[in-house]
């Protein structure tokens, strides 16, 4: 993907990146590689089309494309019926760690800091200001066709809520951070030598344990900005001490038509 990132030296760059993330819609395969421990085995270029039918379908969330990320759902609600969690009420400058657990190591793919707050809901987006294909690819698939649900074999009660009261994330910019913070993707330009890469491992003792596989772990907890302000710089810091750089605007990937023949579904880390 084209963008912009930041090094160890802190300058503003530009130029094409590979990196870990979650991709729902379809992606074209650009190389391969043999299989080789934790290294990824292949890589993608991500494209959006318009589905021919809504349901099922997977959404992708975080939204780390665009001026600003946007996150919008994932882990918002819990429970049945289905009830609002701590991650719908996150104050300003709150940073939040997404990634996977692999080897008893917890590595990240995103690290989102909270910039703007906004209440939504997929059956009502007037005035929720985003991108056609933020909408297409992640608004309208929380949105399934009843017809489409039932060839899915997909009971009424399995449908979600349309109406369903969600929060709407904006993402801090290293142009405008909050409280000297900036969202970031750990990523490697695609001209290095070796452009692939592990997900990074980071540590966080009291704050991130890789053994609580999908938690929302300090969700609950608030912390002095001092302190949240040194975990990110200590976030940074470790990603940058793997040897990449981080991403702080990744352009959104482009339409294409819905024929493309070369498609596959993208290696998603979330």
């Amino acid at each position: 993907m084209p963008g912009r990132y930041v090094a160890g030296d802190d300058q503003l760059r530009e130029g094409e990146m590979v990196a870990w993330g979650e991709w729902e819609p379809p992606s074209r395969i650009e190389h391969h590689w043999p299989g080789e421990g934790d290294l990824p085995p292949t890589l993608h270029r991500p494209y959006w089309t318009r589905p021919s039918r809504s349901w099922p379908r997977q959404n992708t969330d975080p939204w780390v494309f665009g001026e600003r990320m946007v996150y919008s759902n994932c882990k918002q609600t819990a429970g049945t019926p289905l009830r609002p969690t701590a991650m719908q009420s996150l104050p300003l400058g709150s940073v939040i760690c997404f990634g996977s657990t692999r080897r008893g190591q917890f590595c990240v793919d995103t690290v989102f800091v909270v910039a703007s707050t906004q209440p939504w809901t997929p059956g009502r987006t007037a005035g929720l200001d985003v991108d056609e294909a933020f909408n297409v690819c992640t608004v309208q698939s929380l949105i399934p066709v009843a017809a489409d649900a039932g060839r899915a074999g997909c009971n009424p009660g399995c449908l979600p809520d349309i109406d369903l009261e969600l929060t709407l994330y904006r993402g801090a910019t290293i142009d405008n951070p909050v409280h000297g913070m900036y969202g970031f993707v750990p990523a490697r330009t695609s001209d290095h030598p070796q452009p692939r890469f592990q997900r990074p491992a980071v540590y966080l003792p009291g704050l991130i344990n890789p053994r609580s596989r999908q938690s929302t772990r300090g969700a609950r907890r608030a912390l002095p900005i001092e302190e949240v302000r040194g975990v990110w710089s200590s976030l940074r810091g470790q990603v940058l001490a793997h040897g990449l750089v981080l991403a702080t605007y990744l352009a959104t990937p482009p339409s294409a038509p819905a024929n493309d023949p070369v498609i596959a579904p993208s290696d998603a880390s979330c």
